[in-house]
């Protein structure tokens, strides 16, 4: 998928209560303890959300910020069809409970990422079909910090605010720590090749308009968010709730490709230097930069 964070007060209390998956960081991050959920929260990409926050966007519609508020606009007539409210910045999350296991990361500076592709293959189902989610994605956000938002193209096993069950599943999430968006679930097959792509749309001054989407799959699965800070952190990610047994609840595959990564700054292939992190040091649970060339990068996530 790493966010604007979750209001003051008693939805904050309750989530780190129940150990809410945080904002992530350039730092390895913790290893999560979520297993449970109450039944007020759903998961997404970025951790346990009150379900109030997750919201389907659907074909014909997209999000834009406008005068400092989120929207949901009708194409082609920008119709405002819902008011998600004023765009706010608020305290960050414990970062001791966030779901990244293991991913690859780098930081842009410089030109502004004008597109961010990725393939791989959808791998195996798990031996152990039990209550787990896992989620592979590459993704983009504007930084790391408590107010940062993130971009994603997402395979995912298991259940999701979006749907999902004991197979595997794909669409696209606009996440804030505050609100989480999301297109049409789509049901791919093991071994199914997949190629998740961000694109800049439009800039604007200081605001940037972005789409995600999988390459060959329906449109009602792709996201459009317009008029939100620049993307510049670029990320290849495994994350994963309520793996218990790690062993036999991931995929039975070694590991998953992340090949032919590309991207570009305007017309020109990036310079890249991924940075390897893992959720727990020394476990099998991690990620390995194969190569650092663009086009046609790899990063493997190794699953033991």
């Amino acid at each position: 998928m790493n966010i604007i964070n979750l209001r003051l007060g008693v939805l904050a209390s309750l989530c780190l209560l129940l150990s809410t998956a945080c904002r992530k960081s350039e730092t390895a991050p913790a290893k999560p303890s979520i297993t449970t959920a109450s039944p007020d929260l759903v998961l997404t990409p970025a951790g346990y959300m009150p379900r109030s926050s997750v919201h389907f966007v659907g074909e014909g519609f997209h999000l834009s910020v406008e005068n400092g508020r989120l929207q949901r606009l009708e194409n082609g007539t920008n119709r405002m069809a819902e008011d998600y409210g004023t765009v706010k910045i608020t305290p960050a999350r414990a970062p001791e409970v966030q779901g990244w296991i293991a991913y690859a990361y780098w930081t842009n500076t410089g030109t502004a990422i004008t597109n961010f592709t990725t393939t791989w293959t959808v791998p195996s189902v798990p031996g152990n079909k039990g209550s787990q989610t896992i989620f592979l994605f590459n993704g983009m956000q504007d930084g790391t910090t408590s107010t940062s938002y993130i971009i994603q193209p997402v395979l995912q096993w298991g259940p999701s605010a979006a749907g999902g069950g004991k197979y595997w599943a794909i669409t696209n999430w606009y996440v804030s720590s505050s609100q989480a968006f999301f297109g049409s679930l789509v049901t791919v097959s093991a071994g199914a090749s997949l190629t998740g792509v961000m694109k800049e749309t439009a800039v604007s001054g200081s605001n940037y308009s972005y789409n995600s989407s999988f390459t060959g799959y329906p449109a009602a699965s792709a996201l459009q968010v317009n008029n939100v800070p620049q993307a510049f952190w670029a990320a290849e990610t495994l994350e994963s709730y309520g793996v218990t047994t790690p062993s036999t609840m991931y995929p039975p595959n070694s590991d998953v490709a992340l090949t032919g990564i590309q991207i570009l700054k305007g017309s020109t292939n990036a310079s890249i230097s991924w940075t390897t992190a893992q959720a727990t040091s020394g476990s099998a649970q991690k990620a390995v930069v194969v190569s650092n060339a663009s086009p046609g990068g790899q990063v493997d996530i190794y699953f033991r």
